[in-house]
């Protein structure tokens, strides 16, 4: 097990993938009877889980910025994890399957489909490769939604047909939302009136992309987590009037952020040894997937270690799989890693024109510091935090 995969005890951390069969769980254990080794999150019984995923916000950050808000009050003893690539695609691959990254194929911001001979982004995925065929396993809001539970899906209205959506995200009915005002109508509205058990997915994106502009604990990120902070006040006020209700409100994040100064960014393809014989660079700028020319691979990762130093990993897909950065790697998936990758050790990244405008950012996350792995989980249950 790779040492960000445990907490300061020993014991396994909590894991995004863990969020959902947890709440289902909390509103069906029946449908987990036969499971001897469930590790779902500890979510109290309900009638109702909500559960707000609020993307950029992670654990550090919200404590050294925002301490007094709702947000913070609420802790749990062990701390909950994204999965590394510590990027978004990646971690709603594993919110929506419950699986590791390993396991659900989406390896990273971008990788290589063998099967497409082309570099895939799951961000900017629409029709084509088709979304049923992306993933092996039917995701968890269809499963739920065939077990008897009314799913929603609360986001923006832009989201609605996207791949990801369509992939991982699918079951269910899909409600969009224009702004967060319009969000927070929808969401009381479902809480007012779904059919019980009930299980409603609220996707919030703002914050993560003020962060990458202005940093996390800019001012404006600050402005963004207030309001953040409001709506989720207005909503356990919600659940708080009806203490008989049995609803969970479920915060949590797909991944943090980490500043990376402008002087820190070294790009690829116009340095003279690095560039040489790469074919293709994907990934995040914090943890790039390399794919390399037939049969130069070893003297170009040669390369890339002496070149960039310890402000890097360069780690071998063999290396990848056998110390469990990708724990359980199906073997059908393995062609997607890159013949190496390179991951951010300090506050340094790797530009590349291949993702120009995200290698700009000022805020950005990726790779495994626990600024970028570490995400909030909290509960209030009808009212009172747990």
């Amino acid at each position: 097990m790779h040492p960000l995969h445990a907490n300061p005890f020993g014991q396994p951390a909590l894991q995004l993938k863990d969020v959902i069969p947890g709440a289902i769980r909390a509103l069906k254990p029946s449908l987990f009877s036969g499971a001897s080794a469930f590790s779902g999150a500890n979510i109290p019984l309900s009638s109702h889980v909500v559960v707000l995923l609020i993307d950029g916000l992670g654990e550090i950050q919200l404590q050294e910025f925002a301490p007094n808000l709702l947000l913070s009050e609420s802790s749990i003893a062990a701390p909950m994890l994204t999965h590394f690539p510590s990027t978004t695609p990646v971690a709603l691959g594993s919110l929506g399957t419950g699986q590791s990254p390993g396991q659900h194929g989406f390896v990273g911001a971008s990788f290589y489909v063998p099967e497409e001979d082309a570099l895939f982004a799951p961000l900017q995925w629409g029709s084509h490769p088709h979304p049923l065929a992306m993933i092996p396993s039917a995701p968890l809001f269809e499963w739920a939604s065939s077990n008897g539970i009314d799913v929603a899906s609360i986001a923006s209205e832009n989201y609605r047909s996207s791949g990801i959506t369509k992939s991982v995200l699918r079951g269910g009915v899909y409600l969009g939302t224009a702004d967060l005002a319009d969000m927070e109508r929808i969401v009381l509205d479902r809480i007012g009136y779904a059919r019980t058990p009930a299980l409603t997915y609220v996707y919030w994106p703002e914050l993560d992309r003020i962060g990458h502009v202005h940093g996390p604990g800019s001012r404006l990120w600050l402005a963004q987590l207030r309001l953040i902070d409001a709506f989720v006040c207005r909503i356990a006020g919600a659940i708080a009037e009806n203490a008989g209700s049995d609803i969970s409100v479920v915060i949590t994040s797909d991944h943090g952020m980490v500043l990376c100064p402008p002087d820190r960014r070294i790009n690829i393809e116009s340095h003279p040894v690095l560039a040489p014989d790469v074919r293709w660079v994907a990934g995040d700028p914090r943890a790039r997937h390399i794919y390399t020319r037939p049969g130069s691979g070893p003297d170009v990762m040669a390369r890339w270690r002496e070149v960039l130093g310890p402000d890097f990993d360069v780690v071998t897909r063999v290396e990848l799989a056998a110390e469990e950065y990708f724990p359980q790697l199906d073997p059908d998936f393995s062609e997607r890693l890159g013949d190496f990758m390179v991951i951010a050790r300090s506050d340094a990244l790797l530009g590349s024109t291949s993702d120009s405008r995200s290698s700009s950012f000022l805020g950005q996350h990726g790779s495994m510091s626990v600024g970028e792995m570490r995400i909030p989980f909290r509960v209030f249950h009808s009212g009172v935090n747990t």
